[in-house]
């Protein structure tokens, strides 16, 4: 890969790593559901008029019940399962739960994706090093009390959901144009979220903390990764493009640590290294290899 490769593998690492801190920073004056919802918004004025303009959405919903499935499971749930377990979880721990999406898809390809299956001894033992640090994180880092683990527990749910949204994509949807399924995941999220959304919007316009970082997470974190990250499908294939994947949990803990003071502990470092380990070992494919 060439050096402007790399800097856009970066550029979006750094992109999808600053989710968290923007939407911990968001939940101090919106609830939950409006966090969503706004995101998903923003992120829709930047992805409809592309999907329109290629004509991606016009295959994928002449029948409409299979894609709006995935993504129910792919986007909606999860991102209302974040956002709903950010309000007890570090943006940091965040990150890294949500880092271990990896190992749900190679979980779930054992009877699911059989084309995707972990391959030989480095994908069993990239599963149980990756589970090996999730058990850290549970045992030490969110052992404070019952809220944390709640919201532990909802993150890694939602890093499930995504897993579970991108097997039945690779099942369900391998044909369509990815800028059809995005955009997709984005309408039937702001549908689906009008209506509790509603209920909770706040009685005051937010402050301008909350207004910008709203911003910066729907247009920037969530549409413009979305572009990015399918450019880079395109241009350098589904392997390459996933390295930025890996990086975002250590943006994520970078990001919490400067501008939310979070406390850099050893069994983040420990769980976070094990659990990019194990997913590289699990998604290792010897045919992958390059030339």
């Amino acid at each position: 890969m060439n050096r402007r490769t790399w800097a856009e593998l970066v550029v979006l690492a750094a992109l999808w790593g600053a989710v968290y801190p923007l939407i911990e920073l968001a939940l101090r004056e919106l609830s939950p559901t409006v966090v969503v919802l706004g995101r998903v918004l923003l992120a829709c004025l930047l992805l409809v008029p592309l999907a329109v303009r290629r004509d991606a959405l016009t295959d994928l919903w002449r029948r409409p019940r299979p894609i709006i499935e995935t993504v129910l499971v792919q986007s909606t749930i999860p991102l209302l399962l974040l956002t709903y377990g950010q309000r007890y979880v570090p943006a940091g721990i965040a990150g890294i739960l949500v880092g271990a999406q990896p190992l749900f898809v190679a979980m779930l390809a054992y009877r699911y994706a059989p084309d995707e299956r972990p391959q030989g001894w480095r994908g069993a033992i990239g599963l149980a090093v990756g589970f090996i640090g999730l058990v850290l994180l549970f045992g030490v880092d969110l052992r404070g009390g019952g809220l944390a683990l709640l919201g532990g527990a909802l993150v890694l749910v939602a890093a499930l959901c995504y897993a579970a949204g991108a097997v039945m994509i690779h099942r369900r949807h391998a044909t369509a144009p990815p800028l059809g399924v995005a955009t997709s995941a984005m309408l039937v999220t702001g549908a689906a979220t009008v209506p509790p959304a509603a209920l909770t919007l706040p009685g005051h316009l937010p402050g301008v903390g909350v207004l910008v970082a709203m911003g910066i997470l729907g247009v920037a974190c969530t549409g413009m990764t979305l572009v990015l990250f399918y450019t880079l499908i395109a241009r350098t294939g589904p392997a390459r493009a996933a390295l930025a994947f890996y990086l975002s949990p250590a943006f994520a803990v970078a990001f919490g640590i400067a501008f939310l003071s979070e406390q850099l502990t050893l069994t983040s470092v420990v769980g976070l290294g094990a659990i990019v380990v194990g997913c590289l070992l699990a998604a290792h494919r010897a045919e992958s290899a390059p030339a």
